[in-house]
């Protein structure tokens, strides 16, 4: 897809897309609802066609799953996974969407699981396509607590969201009109526990992965790890915000929390055997990329090797676009540990 207006943030942004220590704190009701954010002509277009529901997967949890392609003027930007979990005194959002118009969208069909206010969302790393949609969610609960990795406030404070809103805006052709930077506003780190109600909300972060901003939220009693987008489902990552070596460590690791349930990125809901074919297709890409080292070979021979060894994989969404680069890249991190 050809950009409007493109600018270099944007060029760099869209490479992008596939894809602090609060602790045992309990959350507290938020205020009523305020007025919903003012929908103008755009917004009012957006609600005719939004045909996501929520999968039910525990017994206090639901997930949307959003379609695999980039943000576009058909999908009006809506590409990932928002979660919904009910704690005891109100509901918990992750990752809420791309735009205010997908937030509110989102918000109307929670109303058909539960009228509990919401209470908190946590962002989990700083790709806007999957936090932009705070806005309507503080609008509408404006006591909302929004929690995000330290990282993801300094790269927001520093312009991220706002790169965000011109890239979501070029792609869907407008269709994300009136979102603005809500950014969260309380930082977590590793092994922090937010205690919501009687949920424990417990957070992993093992530093660069697919972004230095990543955070995978663990909720205990429901036995569920929403990942982010350290893990996709039927989806080839981007990786340029991230690296292989740390993005095989922290699937490895949260692998450890033995859920029963993993939440990708983008991509369908299910068990270990999911992230562990995610974790096999990268550390296929990093293998390929030590042997053409070993063999003296280029970078640009990686993709002769992939192409054999990742076969099965061939259907998965942007397998093709994307598979020389990501050999590319594993090379070069290859030869930067050799040095």
């Amino acid at each position: 897809m050809t950009l409007q207006n493109n600018t270099l943030p944007s060029i760099l942004l869209l490479a992008m897309l596939t894809a602090c220590s609060p602790s045992d704190e309990t959350a507290t009701s938020n205020a009523d609802k305020t007025t919903p954010v003012n929908n103008d002509s755009v917004a009012a277009e957006q609600t005719d066609h939004f045909p996501y529901v929520f999968d039910q997967i525990g017994e206090n949890s639901w997930v949307m799953h959003g379609p695999r392609e980039l943000p576009n003027p058909e999908n009006k930007g809506f590409m990932n996974n928002p979660g919904i979990i009910k704690t005891s005194v109100g509901l918990v959002i992750i990752d809420p969407g791309s735009t205010v118009h997908v937030g509110e969208n989102v918000l109307k069909k929670i109303k058909s699981i539960s009228d509990l206010p919401i209470v908190a969302i946590f962002n989990t790393h700083v790709h806007g396509d999957h936090w932009l949609a705070n806005q309507a969610i503080k609008a509408a609960y404006p006591n909302v607590k929004i929690y995000g990795h330290q990282n993801m406030l300094d790269e927001i404070a520093e312009g991220a969201g706002e790169e965000w809103l011109t890239l979501m805006d070029n792609m869907t052709d407008g269709a994300s009109k009136g979102t603005t930077v809500v950014a969260p506003d309380n930082a977590v780190n590793s092994d922090d526990v937010i205690k919501i109600g009687e949920t424990q909300f417990k957070t992993h972060h093992y530093g660069v992965a697919h972004t230095n901003t990543d955070i995978m939220i663990e909720v205990v009693e429901e036995s569920i790890v929403f990942l982010g987008d350290n893990v996709l489902a039927k989806r080839v990552p981007r990786m340029t915000d991230g690296n292989f070596q740390g993005s095989i460590a922290s699937i490895n690791s949260i692998l450890e929390t033995n859920a029963k349930h993993y939440v990708p990125g983008h991509g369908p809901t299910s068990d270990s055997s999911m992230v562990k074919d995610y974790l096999n297709y990268l550390a296929l890409i990093y293998k390929a990329a030590q042997q053409a080292f070993e063999d003296d070979l280029d970078s640009s021979d990686v993709l002769a090797i992939t192409k054999q060894t990742t076969t099965a994989y061939k259907d998965w969404y942007g397998y093709d676009d994307l598979l020389g680069s990501q050999g590319a890249q594993a090379y070069n991190e290859v030869e930067e540990a050799e040095f």
